[in-house]
């Protein structure tokens, strides 16, 4: 497992393996061997063996502590930085200067860079290069043994090409780590907890972790939900404010971490380390009884949360990086599913409005008027006159409500009405019928001659609409007449009702009734309220309804 985690995410000890290997190899054929001449051997193998023991340092360091491979790490680049130019100097020939072994020094100190630092270290590693061959060349050529002009120039372009290709790699290692979580089981905006479950593991799985922990709190819930996982064993539970509480509102970078030793290194953004020595507490670790792991904070729309990681193989800095991709998907995650329960409660809230607009539009507006005329008939009866009449004339009210609640119903249950179409001339000259003869008022209509087919749910909306202004002439403006008037000119539908009451009080948008508003709202149109002269005393009352329209052929 620890060759394999190596490979993985382990950047320092390949390095070093290659430090330590190039090291040997490369000081070993250039130092000893009987084909180079040394300016001064004596000097030359001491350097090259304290060169050496150093390299040995760092891999030792690199292998048994996080900690020093990351301070360490400047120092070493410096120092490979003197090796290169002191065997330059000491070692180089005449014939040869930046060829065989120095490009491949010259590369690797570029793959460091570019491993450790990014775009700037490889842009300061590739000028330092460029110097530190200049410049031994230039001593070389002081001292009496100038290089070959042709090799030295072909050496010098081969450094160039390789430093450019490697900044054009290090601009390309810009992009961020990619971490998917598992979609769970169950329908979008109810799995909240299943997500958290399913982070956990990937965790996990993605750091090769032993155990992770979650801790999330809610908006302004005074709770937080704990959910751990140790060993394959899963637990949660939901703690009270504590320092926790605190924790979990101080966004953070990811950082690891070594409670025993006071030691923490943070990753604010890509190839910047921060590196520090400290005691303060962590209280999520104190909780899990972790005293090494990385940590990192999360946040969501509704939502503050940690995320602690530890028992990691071989564990180094570069599991910064897959930390801080598995909180931003963790974070994606958890808007994903706040967005659906809110989409989810703007659907119901919808469902709510349109079917409380269409009761009371219809049935609270049909019993009102019923009520009206239970009255009128307790007159007749208490006057001695046959209820016949107005009774059969009731029933048959109480039949065409019925039959309509059946079409509402029945709308409810099927869904949309497609594009199946409606001839909402017929439709407004039924509903006149209707209501003339239940509120007991005259309703005169003028509509075009021939049938004006339109979406179903527009000839819906547009009926109940009409329904509700009569009922509401009837029963607050007192009127005695209705005038209805319905108008296309090819894009928009106009429907006027104007009436003889007492009007609307201070006519103007304050006073809109809301049921008409927010269907001609939801349709796109716009509700104009005006008073209505009619010749009489009473000033009346004027409602201009304009919705635009797609008339089926």
């Amino acid at each position: 497992m620890e060759i394999r985690h190596m490979y993985a995410r382990r950047s320092g000890k390949v390095l070093a393996l290659c430090r330590l290997t190039m090291a040997a190899m490369f000081m070993a054929g250039i130092v000893f061997s009987p084909d180079v001449a040394l300016r001064n051997p004596g000097i030359t193998r001491i350097l090259a063996g304290g060169y050496v023991f150093w390299v040995i340092v760092l891999a030792c360091a690199a292998w048994t502590d996080w900690w020093y491979d990351c301070r360490l790490a400047p120092a070493a680049q410096v120092i490979d930085f003197v090796a290169f130019a002191g065997a330059i100097y000491f070692t180089e020939r005449p014939q040869g200067v930046l060829t065989g072994p120095f490009l491949v020094f010259g590369t690797f100190l570029l793959l460091v860079a570019l491993v450790r630092w990014g775009t700037i270290g490889v842009a300061t590693t590739g000028m330092g290069l460029f110097f530190a061959a200049i410049v031994p060349a230039g001593m070389l050529t002081l001292g009496g043994a100038a290089p070959d002009p042709l090799r030295f120039v072909r050496g010098l372009i081969c450094m160039v090409v390789v430093s450019m290709l490697m900044l054009w790699l290090a601009s390309r290692q810009r992009g961020r780590r990619v971490v998917t979580l598992p979609e769970p089981a169950g329908p979008p905006g109810a799995r909240r907890n299943r997500v958290l479950a399913s982070a956990l593991r990937q965790a996990c799985l993605t750091m090769g972790a032993r155990g992770a922990a979650l801790a999330v709190a809610w908006g302004d819930e005074p709770w937080i939900d704990l959910l751990i996982e140790d060993d394959g064993r899963v637990t949660s539970e939901r703690q009270g404010p504590s320092a926790l509480s605190t924790a979990l509102a101080m966004p953070a970078p990811p950082t690891l971490f070594d409670r025993q030793r006071a030691r923490r290194i943070g990753l604010p953004a890509e190839h910047q380390l921060v590196i520090e020595r400290s005691t303060a507490a962590i209280p999520l670790a104190e909780i899990c009884g972790v005293n090494e792991g990385i940590l990192a904070t999360f946040s969501s729309v509704s939502s503050q949360g940690q995320l602690l990681v530890w028992g990691i193989p071989a564990m180094a800095v570069d599991d910064l990086p897959w930390m801080s991709a598995l909180v931003r998907e963790i974070g994606l995650a958890l808007d994903r599913e706040e967005m659906a329960t809110l989409a989810k409660s703007s659907a119901v809230a919808e469902v709510r409005n349109a079917l409380a607009r269409d009761l009371h539009d219809s049935v609270v507006q049909f019993l009102a008027g019923t009520m009206f005329r239970l009255e009128a008939l307790r007159r007749r009866l208490r006057d001695g006159k046959d209820p016949e009449g107005e009774i059969v004339a009731m029933k048959e009210a109480l039949r065409r409500e019925q039959a309509q609640l059946r079409v509402m119903i029945d709308r409810l249950r099927r869904g949309e009405d497609g594009d199946r179409a409606a001839d909402v001339t017929e439709e407004l000259r039924s509903l006149v019928e209707e209501m003339s003869a239940h509120w007991r008022v005259h309703i005169r209509f003028d509509g075009q001659t021939g049938p004006l087919p339109v979406p179903i749910h527009l000839a819906y909306e547009l009926r109940q609409m009409v329904r509700e202004a009569v009922a509401n002439a009837a029963r607050h403006g007192q009127c005695s007449e209705v005038m209805i008037s319905l108008h296309h000119d090819g894009s928009t539908l106009t429907v006027t009702i104007a009436d003889d009451g007492v009007g609307f009080p201070g006519a103007g948008q304050l006073c809109q009734p809301r049921s008409i508003t927010e269907r001609v709202a939801a349709l796109g149109g716009r509700v104009r309220i005006a008073e209505h002269s009619n010749n009489h005393l009473r000033p009346g009352a004027r409602l201009d309804i304009e919705v635009p329209t797609r008339i089926n052929a």
